[in-house]
């Protein structure tokens, strides 16, 4: 009897080609929604709109002329959460130094449920909702927290996946590289 013959052999080669194709699936989900949905969200993260609390429509490139560090993140993110603190120091800081901290939730409960938890703990940054995840998947990021360092004319000069001391000698040392800001003082 042939390989192709027994049904044990084609029940196993069937659920091998499922297993690799959910594996390319999950691997690259991005490419292949972008493939089946171009339009589905803008190819620059720079025209990704957003909102303030206000629920005024904003995008990135409206903030450039500064240097900016894009902070994208979400109320039910353990680690976001953990080094918001951390965060709204560091903002406060990097505003005086001629900086802005844009930390966008991708929260879909909405200005609300973001509203609640900066009251709740005292937050004193802007709020900025992008719910569609569409900034995440224009940056290319990977998951939450993603930290995005831009200079002042627009340019991505870095960036963090994951959590990070935001008052830590790291942070201090990549302003300093990334906008010649020294943030020791």
């Amino acid at each position: 009897m042939s390989f192709w013959k027994k049904k044990d052999n084609l029940i196993i080669t069937g659920f091998v080609v499922l297993f690799f194709a959910g594996l390319a699936l999950w691997y690259d989900f991005s490419s292949v929604r972008a493939a089946f949905f171009p339009n589905a969200a803008p190819t620059s993260a720079f025209e990704v709109p957003f909102v303030d609390q206000n629920q005024k429509q904003l995008t990135i490139s409206d903030f450039t002329g500064k240097p900016l560090v894009v902070n994208l993140w979400a109320t039910w993110c353990p680690v976001c959460v953990k080094k918001m603190g951390g965060l709204n120091r560091f903002a406060e800081k990097f505003k005086e130094k001629g900086g802005e901290v844009l930390n966008i939730s991708l929260d879909r409960g909405g200005i609300s449920t973001v509203r609640a938890f900066y009251n709740r703990n005292g937050y004193t940054f802007p709020i900025y909702i992008e719910a569609t995840g569409h900034l995440l998947d224009a940056f290319g990021g990977r998951g939450l927290p993603t930290s995005i360092f831009i200079d002042a004319e627009g340019k991505e000069v870095g960036r963090i996946e994951g959590g990070l001391d935001w008052e830590g000698d790291e942070i201090t040392s990549r302003v300093d590289d990334y906008f010649g800001i020294d943030m020791s003082q």
